[in-house]
């Protein structure tokens, strides 16, 4: 017989998965709000900080929260009736979420880290760098598919759409 968790447990563990991914949304929001400002600053400070400011959010906001959402959706599947592959929409939400934090991991760590170091290294005249510009400009492509990504996990969790996975469909 399989775990399962008892009303208590699943809404406690609902309400953390669902914090999670409120915190994460803020702080892609957040990304993207201080890459637009920072791309508008007057000074090399102002940029410095900005960017500062970015990877605080970035280390805060947005790292742990993505791993308890991961952790939590994944536990809230295999440990209640939903099941981790009988739903379209979990499959979805599974494969959604690990390509955000592997995107993110893998390729916005990276820009963030990059433009953080030029704008330490040229202060204002980073804004005039292309390599500067065309990677924050990347970075905020990669805040606006994070937002789009968490909020059609969002509404996906809400109507539970494409149904239930055929037996058959599994197996094979």
């Amino acid at each position: 017989m399989k775990f399962r968790l008892p009303l208590r447990g699943k809404q406690l563990l609902i309400t953390i998965h669902v914090l999670a991914v409120v915190c994460w949304l803020g702080g892609a929001l957040v990304m993207l709000l201080l890459g637009s400002y920072m791309l508008k600053s007057s000074n090399g400070e102002q940029l410095y900080y900005t960017l500062a400011n970015m990877h605080l959010v970035d280390m805060v906001m947005i790292r742990y929260t993505a791993l308890a959402a991961f952790l939590t959706g994944l536990a809230l599947s295999v440990w209640t009736n939903w099941g981790l592959f009988t739903y379209y929409w979990i499959v979805i939400k599974l494969v959604l979420t690990l390509s955000l934090i592997v995107f993110g991991i893998g390729w916005m760590g990276d820009w963030l880290s990059a433009v953080i170091s030029m704008g330490d290294a040229e202060r204002m005249h980073a804004l005039s760098n292309p390599s500067f510009l065309s990677t924050s400009h990347a970075l905020l492509g990669g805040a606006i598919a994070n937002i789009a990504g968490l909020v059609f996990m969002t509404a996906i969790s809400y109507f539970k759409p494409f149904g239930r996975i055929r037996k058959t469909a599994r197996k094979g």
